[in-house]
C-alpha cells in the first residue's frame, strides 16, 4: 500500500528509468535468493545471509526506489535545463 507513495518518479514504467530498471533486476535477484535460503537448513551462515537479504529485500521499497526516484528526476532536471541552455 506505500509503494505507490514511495515511487516519486516522474516518468511511471522503466523504459526511461534505467537506475530503477537496474535495481529492480538486483531485487528479483535477492527474491531469488531468499527462495533458495529458505529451503536450506537453519544454520549458521544460511541464519546471516537470510537476514541480510531480508533487510535488502526490505529496504529495497522503503529507501531504494525513493532514493533512485529523486536521483533520476534531479538528473531529468539537470538535463532538461542544459537542453533549454543551448537552445537559448
Amino acid at each position: 500500500m506505500l509503494l505507490p507513495i514511495t515511487d516519486l518518479g516522474r516518468s511511471k514504467g522503466l523504459q526511461f528509468r534505467p537506475l530503477n530498471k537496474i535495481a529492480f533486476y538486483f531485487f528479483v535477484a535477492n527474491f531469488l535468493v531468499l527462495m533458495q535460503l529458505g529451503a536450506k537448513h537453519v544454520e549458521s551462515p544460511f541464519i546471516e545471509f537470510g537476514q541480510i537479504s531480508t533487510v535488502l529485500y526490505f529496504s529495497h521499497f522503503v529507501l531504494i526506489v525513493p532514493v533512485l526516484s529523486i536521483i533520476e528526476n534531479t538528473l531529468i532536471d539537470i538535463n532538461s535545463g542544459a537542453c533549454r541552455q543551448k537552445l537559448i
